[in-house]
């Protein structure tokens, strides 16, 4: 019997049974939401730059049947204010213990897509005991200056200008032309998020993820857990190469690459992201 399956077997029917749905702000100022059987396993997400915790729509709707979720905006965006003291990765990563403390949980499946990987990885190497299982979505690692360059160019310009400099082109890099055709509802309210970000925390953000290399290094050397690296073929940012490197780096990590699919894979493709994101939480089971 699988140690999930023995936690519920001591369980009364009507606990087993008990959905939770609530949300919140801790004392730091993080805004929440926490959903699904409250008996379950917790799947934790993290969004990118510029998005909020609402990006996870889709993903709240397919896990929660199974698994208790927690989402929340990290700071500076959504309803999370900026942090004037919070300029580094390690900052983030700390937003999201203060989080776990404060509603006291102590075993996750961490999620993070795009910044929210980058704050997973650092997350995973400085508190490993939390993690039952690590999701790395179309995020980055060991970027090279070739690769560096393009988002580098794209914060000084936002650091002038602010958010809406680079709205339109973020849209184009991040989903691909047939969605942007098919949907434009979707990506128009995408860039609403994106321009109507608090500029100040909107930069902190993007700056800490264009630094995040160095402030990651080989942490993933050390983590342990089973991961699951994706991320789409034609993410021009966060490149199937990216996500090989990450691969070698972690002990028991798999890769899946969703063809033809670009940044927001999880908005665009959410089908498809979702059960692969199913079928490696059902073999933590």
């Amino acid at each position: 019997m699988s140690a999930r399956a023995a936690r519920k077997s001591r369980m009364s029917p009507f606990l087993e049974n008990e959905v939770e749905k609530c949300s919140g702000r801790t004392p730091g100022g993080t805004w929440y939401e926490l959903t699904g059987p409250v008996a379950a396993d917790v799947v934790v997400l993290v969004h990118g730059v510029g998005l909020d915790l609402y990006m996870w729509d889709a993903q709240v709707d397919a896990l929660t049947p199974e698994f208790r979720v927690l989402r929340y905006d990290v700071l500076g965006h959504g309803r999370t204010p900026p942090d004037p003291q919070a300029a580094k990765l390690a900052d983030f990563a700390r937003q999201l213990l203060d989080l776990l403390r404060h509603l006291a949980l102590e075993r996750i499946v961490l999620v993070g897509f795009s910044l929210g990987g980058v704050i997973a990885q650092r997350f995973a190497a400085d508190h490993p005991r939390y993690l039952k299982g690590l999701v790395l979505m179309n995020t980055v690692y060991r970027r090279r200056p070739e690769e560096l360059r393009g988002v580098s160019e794209r914060l000084r310009q936002t650091e002038k200008h602010g958010p809406a400099v680079n709205a339109d082109a973020a849209i184009e890099r991040w989903f691909t032309p047939s969605f942007r055709t098919a949907r434009p509802d979707v990506t128009a309210a995408v860039r609403r998020r994106l321009i109507s970000n608090d500029a100040t925390g909107y930069v902190c953000a993007y700056r800490v993820f264009v630094e995040a290399d160095r402030a990651i290094g080989n942490a993933l050397t050390a983590v342990t857990c089973p991961t699951l690296v994706i991320t789409g073929t034609q993410d021009v940012g966060s490149t199937p190469e990216m996500a090989r490197r990450m691969s070698a780096d972690l002990h028991d990590a798999k890769v899946v690459l969703l063809e033809g699919l670009r940044h927001m894979a999880p908005v665009e493709d959410p089908e498809r992201m979702n059960t692969a994101l199913l079928d490696f939480l059902h073999t933590l089971a």
